[in-house]
């Protein structure tokens, strides 16, 4: 079960991220995170009654309230972001942003028993806090997921993170990003996202 749960969050690591102001306005951060997990957790729920369509449209505004995706964008390119017209950076995070809620649809499609537990904050570098919480199967091991958060205009959002409390969502994506935007340009990186969107809707 564990090993299943690792790599849907893995998975799901590597790719999340969206933007647009919401309903988190004004809380905190640890409140944030727990306010997320139950939302993942009720389209978990859902199901196969829900099918895939109906589990993206309840983490759609889910994703939205609890991440920062411009500055998560503008960390996965990196200095390459400056390279971006603001249209082509509106483009990126909406294509990103509906691989991100598409990845949470695709994995995690079913309940068996899981819960999720927020800890407390910890400060962390440059004005961030860290929120720890755990994936807990109902038989086996936790997955770890840690929330690197900074807050913008009084509210907290997710700008990152980590897998285990060591595998950066943000760096993984800075290599990933990187190096198709050199290889294969705009065109290419966007054109990639979309594939990888279309495969987990069918």
């Amino acid at each position: 079960m564990r090993s299943l749960l690792a790599a849907s969050v893995l998975a799901l690591l590597l790719w999340s991220g969206l933007a647009s102001p919401a309903t988190a306005q004004g809380m905190g951060p640890e409140a944030v995170i727990r306010t997320f997990s139950d939302r993942l957790l009720d389209s978990m729920k859902g199901g196969a009654k829900l099918g895939f369509k109906g589990r993206a449209d309840k983490m759609r505004p889910a994703v939205a309230d609890a991440y920062d995706m411009p500055s998560m964008t503008r960390s996965t390119l990196g200095t390459a972001f400056a390279k971006l017209t603001p249209e082509e950076a509106a483009r990126l995070a909406a294509t990103y942003s509906a691989f991100s809620v598409a990845t949470y649809a695709s994995q995690f499609n079913e309940w068996n028993g899981e819960r999720f537990d927020v800890g407390e904050s910890r400060p962390s570098a440059g004005g961030t806090v860290i929120v720890p919480s755990w994936l807990v199967p109902k038989n086996g091991d936790p997955t770890q997921i840690d929330y690197v958060m900074r807050q913008d205009q009084g509210q907290w959002r997710v700008i990152d993170v980590l897998f285990e409390g060591t595998v950066s969502q943000v760096a993984v994506r800075r290599s990933e990003f990187g190096s198709l935007f050199r290889s294969k340009g705009f065109g290419g990186l966007i054109e990639t996202i979309e594939k990888q969107t279309a495969a987990l809707e069918k």
